[in-house]
């Protein structure tokens, strides 16, 4: 038993150390790996930065060949500005000439219209003061035609006015005495009504005495 316990200790302890040389073989082979890494970034750092440099003086040369170029080209552009300059100011020159020698042509006319229109204008205003003139005469016969046909009018209006009247008052006679006619037939007629009530009532006033008168007598025969 104590053999069998012993081997057993002896393999376990075999078993232990075998582990931990496994294990110090992977701690070795991650840090191995770690700084594999590492050493990639930093080449990848030093390549980025080393290409980066190298873009960098690629951006500076074409930069400068640009600058160069736009240079070359703006001394183009200023001698051809410079050319175009020349020829603006002789065109200038030359349109100035013209519109001088054209302003005058214009001023020569423009006299001229002038003096047409002054003289239309006064002929003008001699035609509109004689218009005025006929115009303010026909006028006044219009307003002395309208006063008269107006005056007219009103004699027309007061004749009609008063013929109106008339008729009015006439009708208003006519039927003043067609009522006083009716009124005076009704009072004769009430009048005799009142004649034969009274008449009427005399009678039977009398007979009525008669009547008593006879009574009497009987009451005092009996």
């Amino acid at each position: 038993m104590r053999i069998l316990e012993r081997q057993r200790n002896r393999e376990e302890k075999i078993k232990a150390k075998a582990e931990a040389i496994k294990n110090k073989e992977l701690e070795a082979e991650k840090l191995r790996n770690e700084k594999e890494i590492q050493r990639k970034k930093q080449n990848e750092l030093k390549e980025a930065e080393r290409q980066k440099r190298l873009d960098e003086e690629q951006r500076i040369r074409e930069a400068s060949k640009k600058l160069k170029y736009e240079e070359e080209k703006l001394r183009e552009t200023e001698e051809r500005l410079k050319l175009l300059e020349s020829d603006r100011q002789q065109e200038i020159e030359r349109q100035l000439l013209k519109e001088q020698a054209e302003q005058r042509v214009k001023e020569e006319e423009l006299r001229l219209k002038e003096e047409q229109l002054k003289a239309a204008e006064q002929e003008k205003f001699i035609r509109e003061k004689e218009e005025r003139e006929t115009a303010a005469t026909l006028k006044k016969e219009q307003e002395e035609q309208k006063i008269i046909e107006e005056e007219r009018e009103i004699a027309l209006k007061q004749k009609a006015e008063e013929e109106e009247r008339i008729k009015l008052e006439n009708e208003r006679i006519k039927e003043w005495e067609q009522k006083f006619d009716l009124e005076q037939k009704k009072r004769e007629e009430e009048l005799i009504k009142k004649f034969y009530n009274d008449q009427s009532t005399e009678q039977k006033l009398a007979e009525s005495k008669i009547i008593d008168s006879s009574e009497k007598e009987t009451d005092d025969k009996n």
